[in-house]
């Protein structure tokens, strides 16, 4: 397997090569900043090395760095259809990963690297699928 960067920010880790352009409409909306100006600091891994890698091996690719992030954030093959529901795996604890919508990814990231909110503040709120779509007010 490649070589994952040194960061403590979340790796934005792509695992599906097969369409380009949805590739890039995932990435951007998930580096956007949301209509509060929130944006998620994450570290985009885009290395073909980890085509179709699972979530459990990347995980533990990602252990093996000196990474601080306590969430990893994977666009699959899933994740690249809008509204790019990408994958969020837990580095901490070992815990089912749950999907996010991409604007969403800054509320999740900011708040779970800081410890501001719970995993279970997030799994909590997602929908019959299991994506996380914002909370509702």
């Amino acid at each position: 397997m490649p070589i994952l960067p040194n960061t403590d920010d979340s790796l934005l880790l792509r695992t599906a090569f097969a369409d380009k352009a949805a590739w890039i409409g995932a990435m951007s909306a998930a580096t956007s900043p949301d209509e509060d100006g929130f944006r998620a600091y994450v570290r985009v891994v885009d290395d073909k090395g980890w085509d179709g890698v699972g979530w459990e091996d990347l995980r533990e690719a990602v252990a093996s760095t000196t990474s601080q992030a306590s969430v990893l954030f994977v666009v699959d093959d899933i994740a690249l259809d809008p509204p790019y529901p990408i994958l969020v795996v837990d580095l901490v604890e070992d815990r089912a990963p749950f999907r996010c919508i991409a604007i969403e990814l800054g509320s999740v990231e900011n708040n779970l690297n800081i410890a501001n909110m719970d995993w279970e503040d997030f799994t909590g709120c997602t929908d019959a699928n299991g994506v996380f779509n914002g909370f509702v007010d």
